[in-house]
């Protein structure tokens, strides 16, 4: 499910070079022996290398869990072995180039798109800082001092702490909850070059567990710049990964007298198929607008207007859950979770409202309009990689989206997702009493024990 995630920016406009012919796609095996899939785009000014690898060390004991993020910016910005601090970050810019790392709980995305006619400079110097990077000293501190701050504002506001405490209640003290959170301060301070370096030669290897190469390219244009970009990375395999998480449906009140509003919040697991797109259309028509069930019912019945969002999220790829969630007053507290209980179990039974081609409308001429970009098409394709669908099925999903119906959404909700008393309920609230009957604690961390 996280996978669908790279296809929304998708949603956002964005582009990065198109043509106007239909892409062709097709498994392939560099030189090196590396499996990629490729999307031949012909006519297009640009290509991209799209790689995920596996990010095992959230999910390892005694890592620091600070050092995927700093590591991840400072390999692109840090500079390289012949190369300055900052060096790649203006040449890509002056190329008009673009070269990206995002960590998640699952992998490392590295996304790299060049001009045809910079393709060659452009995948030397990308390799020069995967295999080499210097890590450099003074963008080190001032990329850690930035993180660090970040989270302590993060700290500070009410619905953070409530989100803080709702992962303590269903992931306990599992490593991937102190990835995600970064909320022990000290992890920073002891943030080291060593445990930089250990993220990267165990993280960056030679074996992505996907990889797409996109653009005007042949096989063997593509093979050959594949081997060059990840020459030099070592030899590497996934470790395993275990995860138990804790959804017992129950009410949770973390106590902060000095909080100036409440936040409540429901959450409860969603099957971990690639059924995104129905489910982030069931998401929006719950819970995405003025004009959705949960802000209609909160505002008629509460006779709030409160903004009460629902939205789907991923604690890995494999454990997806739904999150429904707003700042309210806390005197509505125990009133505004009967109406969203019932609104929900209501709109489960009923499915949505409208016109279901209204309802795909902005999915299905985002999918089509692009294509034809090298690096919107790319992560379509490296999501549909990672979840083992055939290569070239994204490019069904203006079809997929054509051909989903009123029916298909109402036997998603009712044949997967969670019933309305299934959810974990937390509310963070400057009275104790504001939810009758709950488990009230005063640290995030005394979740895990409610």
């Amino acid at each position: 499910m996280i996978r669908f995630a790279l296809t929304l920016p998708l949603l956002l406009g964005l582009s990065f070079c198109e043509a106007d012919k239909t892409p062709i796609a097709s498994d392939q095996i560099s030189p090196n022996g590396t499996p990629y899939r490729l999307i031949q785009m012909p006519g297009n000014d640009y290509a991209a290398i799209l790689a995920a690898w596996p990010n095992d060390w959230a999910w390892a004991e005694g890592r620091n869990p600070v050092a995927p993020y700093i590591g991840a910016q400072l390999i692109l910005a840090g500079g390289a072995e012949g190369y300055p601090a900052g060096d790649l970050v203006k040449r890509f810019a002056d190329m008009d180039d673009n070269g990206e790392l995002h960590v998640y709980e699952d992998h490392l995305y590295g996304f790299l798109a060049a001009k045809k006619k910079d393709w060659s400079e452009a995948i030397s110097i990308a390799n020069a800082h995967l295999t080499r990077p210097s890590f450099d000293p003074d963008l080190f501190n001032r990329f850690r001092t930035a993180a660090e701050q970040a989270i302590a504002e993060l700290q500070s506001q009410t619905k953070h702490q409530g989100l803080l405490a709702l992962e303590w209640a269903v992931l306990g003290d599992h490593p991937l909850r102190a990835f995600r959170a970064l909320d022990d301060p000290d992890q920073f301070a002891e943030l080291t070059f060593d445990d930089l370096r250990a993220w990267h030669s165990a993280t960056l290897t030679a074996q992505p567990e996907a990889v797409i190469v996109a653009g005007d390219v042949t096989p063997d244009q593509a093979g050959a710049t594949l081997d060059a970009l990840l020459a030099g990375l070592p030899n590497g395999k996934s470790g395993p990964r275990e995860m138990v998480l804790d959804y017992r449906p129950r009410q949770i009140l973390l106590h902060l007298p000095d909080a100036t509003e409440a936040q409540l919040s429901f959450i409860a697991p969603l099957p971990a198929s690639f059924s995104g797109l129905e489910d982030y259309i069931l998401a929006a028509a719950l819970g995405g607008s003025e004009d959705s069930v949960l802000f209609a019912s909160v505002r008629d019945e509460v006779s709030a207007s409160y903004s009460f969002n629902a939205g789907i999220g991923v604690f890995s790829d494999e454990n997806v859950f739904l999150m429904m969630t707003s700042a309210l007053e806390a005197v509505r507290l125990a009133e505004t979770v009967n109406v969203v209980r019932d609104a929900y179990a209501d709109f489960r039974d009923a499915g949505p409202e409208g016109d279901i081609m209204n309802l795909v409308a902005s999915y299905r001429s985002a999918f089509k309009r692009n294509q034809n970009h090298v690096l919107e098409h790319g992560r379509m394709a490296l999501g549909f990689a990672l979840e083992g669908l055939a290569t070239g099925d994204e490019m069904r999903l203006p079809d997929l989206a054509d051909a989903l119906t009123m029916a298909d959404l109402r036997n998603r909700l009712q044949d997967h997702w969670p019933k309305a008393q299934d959810f974990v309920i937390l509310a963070v609230s400057p009275d104790a009493d504001a939810l009758p009957g709950a488990c009230v604690i005063t640290r995030v961390q005394d979740a895990k024990d409610c």
